[in-house]
């Protein structure tokens, strides 16, 4: 999301953390009005996440100068990343460490001083992702009802994923969440059954003789699963505005990481990759990364694509299944998926590229 606006605006990065926050908010609300929304069809389904306006009659023409930025940055039929993105980029842990970096420098200079921008993303931060969303906007989900954002995250992972962050349980602030009885629960045993398919596919790709234990009727199958149970949690656009609002928050983080940004310096906490900015920041306020943060940011990106590939469907028959892993035409799905094949067994301890076996007595 704050990744995109960057990519399309004079100075990228620098340029929007100097936005004041309300301008801020309303490219999120542009955003959201410009959403893919096509009819045809199911209310949930990539390309129809839901039918709830934004902002009213918010766009270059009747915003007061002051608050355009560039309408260039918007474009229409807009996808955010997929849920998954914010569970990665979350469990790096870098929502607790940034939540320290804005309670130190409010509270006195044990860190440092804000150099030239920081005092800006200091701002920006506080005031859209430690403060209660604004009323009326489309990334208002805490009320008295729901009473803190983190809830509403960890209730979203547990529906769509059956996960919970792996800090969870060690979270000192503690941020209880409804468990909903409507969960994915098979979400990690299908997805990891299809990366051994797919693993076993790229690997025999180009096997001309002998037996090719490819299997994309397997594939096409674990494929169906998962798009079917996706969907059922997006049914009638649930989870829409939640997804969007995690996506949002986790990718101003993430883009803050990625480069040696006002804060990242402020901190004297420069790197050469998100993940080692965000343990030099831990380090600097008491705080500590995830120890497979960098394995987390590199899953963050394809498998979003992967899943939103998967939810708009095409990969659930065997001929469609074949996209997994054969680049053929200039695919990119196969890469995607060995990248994350690479990356799973690191987060999670259950290597992909081991096939299950089966025993019997």
């Amino acid at each position: 999301m704050f990744r995109r606006f960057a990519g399309t605006i004079p100075n990228g990065a620098d340029t929007l953390f100097r936005l004041h926050p309300i301008q801020l908010q309303f490219l999120l609300e542009q955003d959201w009005n410009m959403r893919v929304h096509n009819t045809a069809f199911p209310l949930g389904h990539p390309d129809h996440r839901s039918d709830l306006p934004g902002f009213p009659c918010l766009d270059h023409t009747t915003l007061p100068s002051c608050l355009v930025v560039d309408n260039s940055a918007l474009a229409k039929n807009v996808s955010w990343e997929h849920l998954i993105y914010a569970y990665m980029i979350e469990n790096t842990r870098v929502y607790e460490i940034f939540a320290d970096v804005v309670q130190a420098f409010a509270s006195g200079e044990e860190v440092g001083v804000p150099v030239n921008g920081a005092e800006h993303w200091l701002r920006n931060t506080e005031e859209l992702f430690f403060c209660k969303p604004a009323n009326f906007m489309i990334t208002r989900v805490v009320s008295e009802a729901r009473e803190n954002r983190r809830g509403v995250w960890w209730n979203a992972y547990q529906r769509m994923f059956s996960m919970d962050l792996n800090h969870a349980q060690e979270e000192k602030r503690g941020y209880p969440y409804p468990k909903a009885q409507a969960t994915n629960t098979r979400f990690v045993e299908n997805f990891e059954n299809l990366l051994r398919e797919v693993w076993i596919g790229i690997s025999n790709l180009n096997n001309a003789t002998g037996v090719n234990p490819t299997d994309v009727s397997a594939m096409a199958n674990y494929a169906k699963w998962l798009q079917d149970n996706m969907l059922a949690r997006r049914e009638g656009g649930n989870l829409s505005r939640e997804e969007f609002y995690a996506v949002s928050t986790l990718s101003w983080f993430h883009l803050t990481l990625e480069y040696d940004s006002p804060i990242v310096i402020s901190l004297r906490s420069d790197g050469t990759s998100p993940d080692e900015r965000l343990f030099n920041i831990a380090g600097k306020v008491k705080s500590k990364a995830h120890a497979r943060a960098r394995s987390f940011f590199e899953l963050a990106d394809p498998m979003s694509r992967v899943l939103l590939a998967i939810e708009r469907g095409g990969l659930s028959t065997p001929a469609g299944a074949r996209t997994f892993f054969d680049p053929a035409g200039g695919n990119t799905l196969p890469a995607d998926m060995s990248h994350i094949i690479m990356q799973w067994g690191l987060v999670t301890g259950h290597d992909p590229k081991t096939r299950k076996t089966l025993v019997t007595t």
